[in-house]
């Protein structure tokens, strides 16, 4: 599941549930990936105010890269 995102930091999320794979595409071209993210971080990423702020507070530094 992808959802684009209107943010200065980001321009989309996906999310593969069974690999719990958080894909977050950022507006500089970017590409970061975590593992083990819990579905409900990817929706509450997708239903935030500023995906960047959640980005930051929620996800950054929180949860591995993935190899």
């Amino acid at each position: 599941m992808r959802v684009e995102l209107r943010s200065k930091l980001i321009d989309a999320a996906s999310y593969e549930e069974d690999k719990r794979l958080l894909r977050i595409y950022m507006a500089n071209g970017q590409l970061r990936e975590f593992v083990d993210v819990p579905r409900q971080v990817f929706n509450d990423l997708a239903q935030a105010v500023s995906a960047g702020t959640y980005y930051v507070q929620n996800i950054k530094g929180r949860f591995p890269g993935a190899q």
